[in-house]
């Protein structure tokens, strides 16, 4: 995966430390995988309500592993799709437990990992559509590029922001995973413009988180869960 993001880096392409959160992310997923299961938990709310959305999230996930080393430059568009399902699919399990009140363990599991998961493949959907477009043409540089790079890293900024301000739970490590993409795309050394932008995008979301947290009347279940 990384020789096919070298050939189609876009000027919004994260440092590849970056992609250490998978192992945060996995890791999760698995220990939930197994708390799920246990006897005790068959047949709760939580894990009814987002076992499915979470369970298609992390197959596409395998998924797009799979197609996108091998066609991710013949056909980008692909790829950029499966990522948005990914997406959509992390979404609705982020959004299904904002009604939900959790703590221990259902805190740690599928309500951090389902918004560490969203957080990180919002970022990773835009920067996907950013390689598809270089794959397909456009141009990695120039003023154009920088141009839609920073109008790239607003929308995030601005979708990212309303839903942390929107949200009644969880919003802590979907805030992270975003913050942990975008300050990424900062370290990578782009443009000027680019690095600030991502700056800026990362900021406004840790202001929206902040806003969030003092509107709150209690915070600690809004950041975790």
């Amino acid at each position: 995966m990384g020789e096919v993001s070298d050939r189609t880096e876009s000027l919004i392409t994260p440092a590849g430390y970056a992609f250490t959160i998978w192992a945060a992310i996995f890791a999760g997923s698995l220990a939930w995988a197994v708390y799920q299961a246990l006897p005790s938990q068959r047949g709760r709310v939580l894990h009814r309500r987002t076992g499915w959305p979470l369970a298609l999230a992390f197959a596409g996930n395998a998924l797009w592993e799979v197609l996108f080393p091998l066609i991710g430059v013949s056909q980008p568009v692909v790829p950029a799709v499966l990522l948005f399902a990914i997406v959509a699919a992390a979404a609705l399990a982020w959004a299904r437990v904002q009604d939900l009140r959790s703590a221990g363990l259902d805190r740690l599991l599928p309500t951090a990992v389902a918004g560490l998961l969203l957080g990180w493949v919002t970022v990773a959907a835009a920067v996907n559509v950013a390689s598809a477009g270089v794959a397909l043409g456009a141009s990695a540089t120039g003023e154009q590029a920088r141009v839609w790079a920073v109008f790239a890293l607003v929308a995030v900024a601005v979708l990212v922001s309303a839903l942390v301000l929107a949200a009644q739970a969880a919003v802590g490590p979907y805030a992270l995973a975003v913050g942990w993409g975008l300050v990424a795309i900062a370290v990578d050394g782009g443009p000027t413009v680019v690095t600030v932008s991502a700056l800026a995008a990362a900021a406004t979301v840790a202001v929206a988180l902040g806003v969030r947290a003092v509107l709150r009347p209690d915070p600690a279940s809004l950041l975790v869960g």
